[in-house]
């Protein structure tokens, strides 16, 4: 991996996508040691999975094999790879809390936690960033609709843009938070510029 915590040698990845009505599991060759980079780096409007099993949400017991199947970005709700383990560089790192958050993309939910900047506001880790994949950790997904595919993962990528409802819970006041990150000579500098330089 290169100090930005991006590149590395080119492996094959085991991941599983949930589309609105397919379930698709098998290997991505990539060089991204992150899973939302992954997906937030595709620069083609499709990712291809090799060793593809695909089920059908309305027909689990109906699964597919395919040496290959080429899923649209657009149509990814959720991706997971239990075993991608790569991080960003710790000098790198933005210093984040963790928040709990659900988001609801038809027709499934997804409940876990973001990490959102200190002494930001928690819906800022959703609204206020460029990225249409976020991470979100300690993951469980429920579907009234199709209860097979209910479960729990370790770390997902979920598609912020298909989230029809978000909830945030946070215990904590941002105003205290930001307290942590600046001390209050910087504070007052940045409130009254003018009077620094006199």
């Amino acid at each position: 991996m290169d100090p930005f915590g991006t590149f590395g040698a080119a492996e094959l990845v085991e991941v599983e996508v949930l589309t609105d009505a397919y379930r698709i599991s098998g290997t991505i060759q990539t060089r991204f040691g992150r899973l939302t980079d992954i997906l937030n780096q595709q620069a083609a409007p499709y990712v291809t999975i090799g060793q593809a099993t695909i089920s059908e949400h309305a027909d689990p017991t109906g699964v597919m094999a395919a040496s290959s199947v080429l899923v649209a970005v657009s149509a990814i709700l959720i991706m997971s790879a239990p075993n991608l383990t790569g991080e960003s560089n710790s000098e790198m790192r933005i210093e984040k809390r963790p928040v709990r958050a659900e988001l609801a993309m038809p027709p499934i939910r997804v409940t876990g936690t973001i990490h959102v900047p200190q002494g930001s506001r928690p819906i800022d880790g959703l609204l206020n960033v460029s990225d249409r994949f976020l991470a979100m950790t300690d993951v469980t997904i429920s579907c009234g609709a199709f209860p097979d595919l209910a479960g729990t993962a370790t770390a997902v990528a979920v598609c912020r843009d298909r989230a029809q409802l978000l909830l945030v819970a946070d215990d904590e006041e941002s105003e205290q938070l930001l307290a942590d990150v600046i001390d209050e000579n910087t504070a007052e500098a940045w409130l009254r510029p003018d009077e620094r330089s006199e």
